[in-house]
């Protein structure tokens, strides 16, 4: 057995929680070596409460790990990355690596200089995403050639969008609007609410591919928390398509089968197991099966641990999962995306 991958996180906000929450749940594969903040008396009490160790160097910390977690602002990554950028150990960074046209031409060149730097883009990971993603792989819809998504925004829907069609040229035409519609007030990350109407932004953009292939990303930031608001995923292919968790397949001339992709829980009616998804089926076909059952895990929290146990097999064996020039292009349809609404016009890449 292999021993755990050893490694440091940079900033203490709630995503880096997260993840030390996941690595105390699997200590046999992951090890905090420590957390590198600005101000470390500012964290005493958050140290303690982690069991961790604070430091106020990322260069002491790095000698301590296997790879470092970039998990601050999204304005503070490229001058971190910019102090980083002489420590020759590998970087995951979280979302976004960029957010607005500066940026991007920063780590534009970040990306041409060091060729160690992955991205935590979790949408793709999600169990229902990778279940979607087996069955395009199985060849059961044929060729996918357009697909909507409305389940996360910008940079993430676009991730999304490109794995469902294999894309890695963008070059593309783009239209979009942006609409406000009424809705009740919206639990924001757990506030409490009245019941009152507010107004939502609701973004729609089409995405025209110069190879044949289309996207519609249709997203409202209330689908994050209300539960007025669900998400959509139609993936369209020559022989089938999936419709959220519905899928259909030509079996042959003129015959057809619709099933379900179904979701099995432990933990449920009297399980004494933790509450946990073990499998995503498809009739008696297992799409997903979930290697860290024994912990509590939501899917979110699944794919962070997906993306962890990617990165140790990056450290260790050098298998690239989603490199910051990746990263960057999703980054670049976003910004198109935006000047296509903000100024309603048609934009080329």
């Amino acid at each position: 057995m292999s021993k755990p991958i050893r490694f440091g996180i940079i900033g203490f906000g709630w995503r880096a929680e997260a993840y030390l929450r996941i690595a105390k749940q699997l200590p046999h594969a992951f090890k905090i070596s420590g957390v590198a903040v600005r101000n470390p008396s500012k964290y005493v009490e958050a140290a303690k409460r982690w069991g961790v160790t604070l430091y106020e160097s990322f260069y002491e910390m790095a000698r301590h790990c296997d790879f470092l977690l970039v998990a601050v602002s999204k304005t503070s990554v490229p001058a971190v990355l910019e102090e980083l950028v002489t420590i020759q150990v590998p970087l995951l960074v979280e979302t976004p690596p960029a957010f607005d046209e500066e940026s991007l031409r920063t780590m534009s060149s970040f990306a041409e200089k060091n060729g160690q730097i992955q991205i935590a883009e979790q949408y793709p990971l999600l169990p229902h995403q990778l279940a979607r993603m087996s069955l395009i792989q199985s060849g059961k819809l044929g060729q996918v050639q357009h697909v909507q998504a409305s389940v996360a925004h910008g940079y993430h829907g676009i991730s999304l969008i490109r794995n469902w069609l294999s894309l890695t040229d963008i070059s593309c035409e783009i239209v979009g609007r942006r609409f406000e519609l009424p809705i009740l007030e919206v639990p924001y990350r757990g506030r409490q609410v009245q019941d009152r109407i507010e107004n939502e932004v609701q973004e729609i953009a089409m995405l025209s591919f110069h190879n044949g292939k289309s996207a519609v990303l249709d997203f409202t930031r209330s689908q994050y928390f209300s539960p007025l608001r669900q998400n959509r995923v139609l993936i369209r292919g020559s022989h089938g398509e999936i419709r959220d968790n519905e899928v259909t397949i030509s079996l042959g001339t003129d015959a057809y089968d619709t099933y379900s992709i179904h979701r099995i829980q432990s933990g449920m009616e009297g399980s004494l197991g933790p509450l946990s998804l073990r499998e995503l089926r498809a009739g008696q076909e297992c799409l997903y099966r979930n290697p860290f059952s024994s912990a509590p895990f939501s899917d979110e929290e699944l794919a962070m641990v997906e993306i962890l146990t990617r990165m140790s097999a990056f450290v260790r064996e050098n298998i690239s999962f989603y490199p910051l020039t990746e990263a960057l292009k999703d980054v670049r349809l976003s910004l198109a995306i935006e000047k296509a609404i903000s100024t309603q016009e048609s934009v080329s890449i």
